[in-house]
């Protein structure tokens, strides 16, 4: 495996008009010369009916173009995915790199968004129905996360009620939602990192997405990593593992040719057959 070319992405939120990954076309250049391309969460929009069709498009695409390629693809649900795949994590090079979307980090999986009350609601709901067993392990915290995820999005598409807020009422809900954004950009990495030593010890690299904001933090032994979003910072990078590097590449958009490539330098740069990762200047 260490000798295999290995590009991670996450959150391109394909499907949505504006906020996310131009197309799948414009992505393709990103997984060429690949053996295998993870998609790590919120692929596309297909929790919304109204995007649903454009959504579901693009995966196919992507899928049609990867097995073009020659290029394995695995996906890893999310919350704007829930139900794409039963895949919840990933564990690569015997667990040294564990991979995740994120919105089992916290409770209320997405905490800054107005429905915060009913997913942390759903959320236990869900976990508590779990058999004895499942409820303290990692698969069974990741799949009640998963599934609230997709019971509220239900719920919101089945009760969908137009707002009537006046302008200013709006204006105050998005300052507090931008308060609640920049305190779990803030608080969000340590929490991966407790999460990491709970349910995936042995992991050197924790790889996330979810809360758009890209980043590499070290806690000890273990370096947590986030892909970032096309969507606002726009700020997406990716993490490609090749002849036993890793890196961390900040993803550039080239107007002229309308595709995404990798930018001109990584990041950071770690070289998983040492015991202790070193990063590039």
């Amino acid at each position: 495996m260490l000798n295999e070319r290995i590009v991670i992405l996450s959150d391109t939120h394909l499907g949505k008009p504006t906020g996310g990954a131009v197309s799948a076309e414009a992505l393709r250049p990103l997984w060429v010369g690949a053996d295998r391309l993870v998609i790590n969460g919120d692929i596309a929009e297909v929790h919304d009916a109204a995007l649903r069709v454009a959504a579901a498009r693009e995966v196919l695409r992507i899928e049609q173009w990867c097995e073009a390629d020659g290029v394995e693809l695995t996906l890893i649900s999310g919350n704007h995915d829930p139900l794409i795949t039963d895949r919840r994590s990933l564990k690569l090079f015997d667990g040294e790199v564990y991979l995740t979307h994120g919105d089992a980090l916290h409770p209320a999986i997405s905490p800054w968004t107005g429905h915060r009350d009913r997913l942390r609601f759903l959320n236990k709901r869900t976990h508590d129905a779990l058999e004895p067993g499942d409820r303290a392990s990692s698969a069974g915290h990741l799949a009640a996360a998963q599934y609230a995820s997709h019971f509220t999005w239900d719920e919101m598409t089945r009760h969908h009620e137009a707002s009537h807020q006046k302008v200013f009422q709006k204006l105050a809900c998005a300052a507090v939602k931008s308060m609640r954004v920049l305190w779990y950009w803030y608080t969000l990495p340590r929490s991966a990192q407790k999460f990491a030593k709970r349910y995936a010890p042995d992991s050197r690299f924790f790889i996330f997405g979810h809360i758009h904001r890209a980043g590499v933090w070290r806690f000890g032994r273990r370096v947590v990593i986030n892909t970032g979003a096309y969507g606002f910072p726009f700020r997406p990078h990716a993490v490609v593992i090749d002849n036993g590097e890793l890196c961390v590449w900040p993803i550039v958009y080239h107007r002229d040719t309308q595709r995404y490539g990798l930018g001109a330098k990584p990041r950071a740069k770690f070289d998983l057959k040492r015991a202790r990762p070193a990063v590039a200047a």
